[in-house]
Order: structure tokens, then sequence, then C-alpha cells
């Protein structure tokens, strides 16, 4: 045990003697995995594949962008958890004004609701493409499944993280499988993503490079990486936390490197497959009836059965994130996880069932991007507070974020809130 936290400590010193302490910095280890759910939902896969189809691999390096901006974040916020032992809700209603706390807790529950209605409707999507099931037939069996895999994890951290770290496997190897299927010349990767200013110039590319960003970082992320932490650092005596920040901070630069290499994965195999389509594939169904032409059927099943898996490991991650949030802001925090788990999924699955009838169930996907515009509009009700209250030293003591890390900080938070306002600006227009 002391071994492996030294060396997924970076090689510092451990206190190898408490055993006690070496068993709580081992519990630092599996929460990046609950985040990196996040960066493959559904959601991703409409931008991912609108990227790939239409602009080739000229968008791939805002892909990459995005997650290091992502693993930023997720960083500060398990720093502000490890060095208070508390987590970003329950610090912003503890510390910032009670109209900004009521604004953030509305705005984390919208992200919730977003994340339920993108893995219902890209459950749905997913049973179609594999049993012609109707969509609306589809969103009631993937909340059935919902249940399920919340019956398998029983309640249990551990458990949890294993069935995550299952269904990330799927969608890993589901890729690694889709990328020897498709064969992209590695030579015109490298030239695409050297011609990433070109795409970014046209003004569609731009607009999928904001929905890219937009659907990788995730406000419920942050409440929920923050809330795991902070339970398991209350165990850590005050000598041990700055060794729980380098732990955490690499399980965590670990699980989203994986994230992001599964999300580029997605776009070269769009890029390599669909690019000569004639269009830019936005629609799930396409996508799936174009790699079928292109790769064979057995490749067209292997991508719904990982779409499936996406939209399923992130049932966990939304339970978990919205258990967290009501704790922290106080409300509805007597709920247990599957009286919360039956709400957002009946609240969702309305949602969805009434805008497939009122459609016509012919634009499922435009249901995935209308979740990402609302994860989109609720991030900087995170990411606001999380930089003010990382910034105060009397929270933080020697942990606070100052220097240029927190003029960055603050730049990227106001960069973020820019585009998210040209996005809302574009779509009014």
């Amino acid at each position: 045990m002391t071994r492996f936290i030294y060396a997924i400590s970076g090689g510092k010193a451990v206190l190898a003697q408490d055993v006690q302490v070496s068993a709580n910095l081992r519990r630092m280890i599996g929460s990046g995995i609950l985040v990196a759910v996040g960066y493959i939902d559904p959601g991703n896969w409409a931008t991912d594949i609108a990227g790939g189809s239409g602009f080739g691999y000229g968008l791939l390096m805002v892909v990459i962008v995005s997650a290091v901006l992502a693993l930023g974040f997720q960083i500060l916020v398990s720093r502000l958890a490890l060095a208070t032992g508390q987590d970003l809700a329950t610090l912003t209603a503890r510390h910032l004004s009670p109209r900004l706390s009521r604004a953030a807790w509305l705005a984390g529950e919208a992200a919730i609701l977003a994340t339920a209605l993108a893995e219902l409707v890209g459950g749905a999507i997913a049973l179609r493409l594999l049993f012609g099931l109707p969509l609306i037939a589809g969103v009631a069996v993937t909340g059935v499944g919902t249940f399920a895999v919340l019956a398998l994890a029983r309640g249990n951290a551990d458990r949890h993280e294993r069935v995550i770290a299952v269904l990330l496997a799927v969608v890993a190897m589901s890729f690694v499988f889709l990328l020897f299927k498709a064969n992209p010349a590695w030579t015109e990767v490298a030239h695409g993503v050297a011609r990433t200013g070109h795409a970014l110039r046209d003004p569609q590319g731009f607009l999928i490079a904001l929905g890219i960003l937009g659907a990788t970082l995730m406000p419920h992320n942050l409440y929920l990486h923050s809330g795991t932490l902070a339970q398991r650092a209350q165990q850590l005596p005050p000598a041990a936390r700055g060794l729980a920040m380098r732990v955490a901070r690499n399980d965590t630069v670990v699980s989203l490197g994986v994230a992001m290499l599964i999300n580029a994965a997605i776009m070269i195999v769009a890029a390599a497959s669909l690019s000569g389509a004639g269009m830019m594939v936005s629609s799930l169904d396409d996508a799936h009836a174009v790699i079928g032409r292109t790769l064979g059927v057995g490749a067209a099943v292997v991508f719904a059965v990982a779409l499936y898996a996406a939209g399923q490991s992130s049932t966990l991650t939304g339970v978990l994130a919205g258990r967290i949030l009501s704790n922290g802001f106080q409300v509805g925090h007597g709920w247990s996880d599957r009286r919360r788990a039956l709400a957002t999924r009946v609240a969702a699955g309305g949602a969805a069932a009434a805008l497939l009838a009122f459609t016509g169930g012919q634009d499922p996907d435009g249901l995935l991007v209308l979740s990402q515009v609302i994860l989109s509009l609720a991030l900087p009700f995170a990411l606001g507070p999380l930089v003010a209250l990382a910034r105060r030293k009397d929270l933080m003591g020697r942990y606070a974020l100052r220097g240029a890390w927190a003029w960055a900080a603050m730049a990227a938070t106001a960069c973020i809130m820019a585009l998210d306002g040209y996005l809302l600006v574009d779509m009014v227009a």
C-alpha cells in the first residue's frame, strides 16, 4: 500500500508508518473516474461527430484544449475540497450571498436534469439502433435501466466507481475497435490539427467548437468531484492534506486523460468514416448508418452499444452529484438516492417524451443539443463561486489560489462566460 501511494503521489514521501493515513490516501484515488464519465455522455458524441464529419480533424485541437481547461478546473475544485474538508455546494451556501447561492443551486439542478435528459435520449437512440425500439419506449426502458444500475451499486462509493469503470471500459474498447476499423491516416490527423484556425474561422465550425467546450466542462462534475473528495478528506490530518492533493491531482489527470482520448477517438472515427458523406453528419442515426456502410455492420453495432454504455455511465454520477448539491444547499437533503433518481428521471423523461411527441420523434439529437446548451448556461454559476472561494485565504490557508494561477483561473472563467453569452445570443438570433 505504501509503495502504491508513493508512486501515484509523484515520488513524494508518505507517512509510511501510519497505516490509517495510507488507507485514507488510497481513498483519494477513484473520484477522477466519476468525473471522467461527464466527458463521454451522448451530448459529447453529437458535437464530436458533427465536428469530425464537417471539418475532418480541424477541430481535434479544440477537444484537447477543452479537456485541458476542464482538467485545470477539476484540479482546482479538488484542491478546494481537500484544503477545507467541505464541498463546493456547502462552501457556496455558507460564504456567498443568499441570492447567489440560490442561483447556483438552481443552475446546478438544471445541469443535473440536462444530464438526465441526455442520458435518457441517448439511451433511447441506442436502443432504437440496436432493436428498432420506438424512442418514447426507449426512454422508458433506459429509465428502468437507471434503477438497475443503482441497485447494482447499492449505495456503496467503491462499488459506484467499479460499475462506472466497467461502463467506461466498454466505451473505450469500442472506440479502440472503431479506430482500428476506420484506420485513419495519422499524417492527415496531424495536418488537420495544424489547420485548426481555418476550421474556427468558419462560423459553423466556431459554433461547434463552442459546443465541444460546453460539452466538456460540466457544472455538476465540479460539485461531484468536490463532494466525493471532501467526504474522504475529513479523516486526514492537516499534515497529509498536501500529499492528498497530489494523489487526487494525479488520479484526475489519468482519468480525464483517458476520457479525452475517448473524445478524440470519437472525432477521429467521425472524420475518417463520415467526412466523405458529402454533408455534415449531426445525427447519431445518420452516423450509425454511414458507419455501417463504410466500416461494416459489426462496427455499427459496436457504435450503438458504446452509445448506450455512455448514457448509462452518467446515471450514477448524476444521482451522486444531486445528493451532494441537495446536502450542500440544504434543499431536499433528506431524499435517498433512489428517490432523487426517480424524481429527476420522471422530470427528464416527461420532458423528453413531450418534446419527442411534439416533433414526431424526428429530431432526438436536438434534445442532446438542448442538454448541452443548458449545461453551458449553468456553468458560470459554478465556476464563479469556485474561483472566488479558492482565492480566499481565510478558507484555503496556505493552499489559497494566488499569483499567476489565480489570474489564469479568472481569465479562463471570464472567457467561458463570454463564449456562453455569444452562444446564447446566436441561438436567440
